[in-house]
């Protein structure tokens, strides 16, 4: 008895604590199921990270009725939530959608393979979905280290972050496949339907480096 009576006792300070910092959108409960781990360290480098180095407006799928600022680490694939208190990253091999508010972008986890045969668990941004399909990216951003010089009139090169050509996806019902944006490797991935993907790219005018055109071949795929 007594030690319900601390218990509840200790969340009440916790809650007072949080309302008394101004902190009135967050909630024990909410905090606990968001939390996965506190976000990864920075590290030192050129560039960034992250997509958008700011955090900003996003409502996490299930806590609607909430609006937190977010923003997504693509160098390690981190949803990073700030609760106020402190800045958590979500837990990547559960369930969640973030939407991102001024731009109605969505994020969502997904367990998929990538064009080298890695299986992962992670964000993939939805930057198309329909009933029958949807296309789906995963943003890269690499860290590159430091770069000695090679002798005493060269500079040492700093470490950076770069972004790099992003990964698309074709989901179909329940499985996700790796969408090739080059025109060799997608003829190639699918050789029984080479020769209509091929009459279609070239009737439409497809760019395969344009995503409005790549939601286009997605649909022609769809249909497949």
């Amino acid at each position: 008895m007594k030690k319900t009576i601390l218990t509840s006792l200790c969340l009440t300070l916790f809650v007072f604590t949080l309302f008394s910092q101004g902190q009135t959108s967050i909630d024990v409960a909410t905090e606990k199921l968001l939390m996965s781990s506190d976000a990864s360290r920075p590290i030192d480098a050129v560039g960034s990270p992250y997509v958008n180095e700011n955090f900003l407006p996003v409502k996490v799928k299930g806590y609607d009725n909430v609006l937190y600022t977010g923003r997504f680490n693509a160098y390690n694939g981190e949803m990073e939530i700030n609760l106020g208190t402190k800045i958590i990253a979500l837990d990547k091999n559960l369930d969640y959608q973030v939407m991102f508010t001024q731009n109605n972008m969505i994020y969502r986890t997904f367990k998929f393979s990538t064009p080298s045969g890695i299986a992962k668990s992670g964000f993939l941004n939805v930057v198309n979905e329909t009933p029958s399909f949807a296309l789906l990216k995963e943003e890269i951003i690499k860290y590159y280290d430091k770069v000695p010089a090679a002798t005493s009139y060269q500079q040492d090169k700093p470490a950076k972050f770069s972004k790099e050509d992003s990964n698309f996806y074709l989901k179909k019902g329940n499985v996700i496949r790796p969408f090739p944006t080059r025109k060799k490797d997608l003829l190639k991935a699918y050789p029984k339907n080479a020769k209509k993907i091929k009459a279609f790219l070239k009737e439409k005018k497809i760019s395969l480096k344009k995503e409005k055109d790549l939601i286009k071949v997605a649909a022609f795929l769809a249909q497949l």
